[in-house]
């Protein structure tokens, strides 16, 4: 990272050097930026990269540090008003440029006016970009802590009656002071496994608020940092955080955002009522059967009850979550998800062999490379990454990353990308491969779409490459891409039971299922008929979760006055609109709860803009 640093010093220094404000154009002063923005891009992408992956954590802790020292330095950067003049004095020429040369000088020029070059003294703006640093410093705790959450509850056997064997098997036991117990971590799938299968109430209810209250330490600092932005906002002449950032947005105004809101809340509450009556109707036969003296009918429904209830009213659309998973191994299915969208994209996918991969090309041997060519011109378009398997101290969650973005080089060639799929989809048992759920089949089609994005993306500069754009905008062909999950066509394509695999599979299948005739290979017409059938069961409750986010979203980025972001609670906030848009009853989950910073969207780029996935 020092190198990387150095280059663009290095070109500071020339530019003050050899351009003055009345020789100040775009060759002189935006395009050597973007050069060298351009030409380092690709090793801070693979180090920030590292900070999600690398096994090792002397490698993570090394990627980190690196990409503290580039904030570091992109600080001071910020802070020269030597360098702001000469930009916008070039700015100011009115020169014929290409639409995306005049973009990369406007984006640019905003990084300068949004430190407060134009609009502060030269004392307010250095105090004004320190505070910046202190906002980056606080974000990177917060979402590092997310990261490096390794909590989970041990629980007993008979807590966990329900839950598939298959599952169990892949969490550790203890024959020790935890004899007899399994221990279900919050990640790798643990929380959410229980919550759809367990059958004892109790041991959901535990479950549930034991990872409501992890990282504890992140709600200290998500007040912090909600209210140093408001105060950055209003310090610029804006009236909130909001209003800052809707500039970057597709939408680009908050009033427009705030009646997209609430059109969807007048159109998905109702919807979502009808479906959680449905699931509390549900709950209450099951109650008056198993245990009738907690059975009220005055009850609302507890969000712990909600995966369960959800899974039973698939089961009773004759929908059984784990026979459609054995249909979907993780391997063969990446593959046909890749097979399916060549024609429909006119690419072409090539596996890298495993044995033919540079060792210092991939972070860890599960990980796997294919090639992306364009079937049209037989154009090279780049690498896809995937590495979607559960481990110790990567990334928790799902996301598309860059490695390195295309651009135009110098000599007029083009520099390809190199795109990464993260999951932490759970590992194989001793006994099967890894079987993805159809939920999780849509995960992985929905990454697809933004490292598509990437590998056809033909851009001049790095940073509007791929994903570069409003992140409102950002998440349409993922969601594009989730459709072709539910088609029986596309289905039957990519299934593929996971027996015909290896026979020790299918002996195992039969030791269990004795006197059952050997399953298809393909998934059954009438099973896929089912499932998209059932498209839009609870689609109601999802998307009243969606709009909670970006209602609490727009509350904490867009407060009235001044004051009031200080003195708001946002625990109290957060479960006072769950209750109200969800309908459920967070009663418990206030005592000791804070799910409001239990994920990382709104550190992440995604402050005032959540909503882009409701659109």
């Amino acid at each position: 990272m020092e190198s990387v640093i150095a280059r663009f010093e290095q070109m500071h220094e020339t530019m003050i050097q050899t351009v003055t404000p009345s020789n100040a154009f775009f060759a002189n002063t935006f395009e050597p930026w973007a050069r060298v923005s351009n030409e380092t891009e690709a090793d801070t992408g693979m180090i920030q990269l590292l900070g999600y992956v690398a096994a090792d954590k002397e490698t993570r802790d090394a990627a980190d540090k690196a990409q503290r020292l580039l904030g570091f330095a992109h600080a001071a950067w910020m802070a020269r008003s030597d360098l702001f003049v000469l930009l916008k004095a070039a700015a100011e020429r009115d020169e014929t440029l290409d639409p995306e040369s005049r973009h990369w000088m406007e984006a640019k020029l905003r990084d300068f006016t949004t430190c407060g070059h134009g609009s502060l003294d030269e004392s307010t703006m250095h105090a004004y970009i320190r505070q910046l640093s202190e906002i980056e410093n606080l974000k990177y705790r917060y979402n590092r802590n997310l990261m490096k959450e390794s909590g989970g509850l041990w629980m007993d056997r008979k807590d966990l009656d329900g839950v598939p064997e298959n599952e169990l098997q892949t969490w550790k036991r203890d024959g020790r002071v935890n004899e007899g117990k399994y221990f279900v971590p919050f990640a790798n799938g643990g929380a959410k496994i229980v919550l759809s299968y367990a059958c004892k109430e109790s041991a959901r209810r535990k479950m549930f608020l034991a990872e409501e209250a992890k990282v504890p330490e992140n709600v200290k600092l998500l007040q912090e940092i909600t209210c140093l932005r408001d105060a950055q906002a209003r310090l610029l002449g804006y009236k909130s955080h909001g209003q800052f950032r809707i500039q970057g947005r597709a939408i680009k105004s908050v009033d427009s955002v705030q009646k997209l809101l609430e059109e969807l809340r007048e159109s998905l509450v109702p919807l979502g009522r009808l479906e959680l009556a449905e699931l509390q109707r549900l709950r209450m036969e099951s109650l008056k059967r198993h245990d009738p003296l907690e059975c009220s009918e005055n009850d609302r429904l507890p969000p712990w009850d909600l995966a369960y209830y959800k899974r039973l009213r698939s089961l009773a659309a004759s929908v059984d979550e784990e026979a459609i998973s054995e249909y979907f191994p993780l391997g063969p299915t990446v593959t046909g998800m890749l097979v399916i969208f060549e024609p429909i994209l006119m690419l072409r996918f090539v596996k890298i062999p495993q044995n033919e991969l540079d060792r210092n090309s991939i972070w860890h041997e599960s990980v796997e490379v294919w090639e992306a060519w364009d079937t049209e011109g037989t154009d090279f378009l780049g690498f896809l990454y995937f590495d979607l398997l559960w481990r110790e101290d990567k990334y928790k969650g799902s996301q598309n990353a860059n490695i390195h973005c295309g651009f135009l080089k110098q000599d007029g060639t083009r520099k390809v990308p190199a795109t990464a799929l993260m999951c932490c989809f759970p590992q194989p048992t001793e006994s099967t491969c890894a079987l993805l759920k159809h939920s999780e089949v849509v995960i992985l089609f929905h990454e697809l779409g933004h490292a598509i994005h990437d590998l056809v993306s033909k851009t001049k500069f790095a940073r509007f490459h791929g994903t570069g754009l409003p992140v409102d905008f950002g998440e349409m062909p993922s969601i594009l891409l989730e459709n072709w999950c539910w088609m029986e066509e596309t289905l039957s394509k990519l299934s593929c039971h996971y027996t015909t695999l290896d026979p020790r599979y299918l002996d195992e299948w039969r030791a269990r299922h004795v006197g059952a005739p050997d399953p298809p290979a393909k998934i059954p017409s009438d099973l896929s008929k089912r499932l998209i059938n059932t498209r839009y069961l609870n689609h109601g409750l999802y998307y009243l979760h969606q709009l909670s986010v970006s209602i609490f979203d727009m509350k904490i980025h867009n407060p009235a006055g001044p004051g009031d972001i200080a003195s708001l609670e946002l625990t109290k906030l957060w479960y006072d609109i769950r209750e109200d848009i969800e309908g459920m009853d967070f009663t418990e989950s206030r005592k000791k709860g804070h799910g409001h910073v239990t994920f990382g969207h709104l550190l992440s780029g995604y402050d005032m803009g959540y909503f882009g996935y409701l659109r």
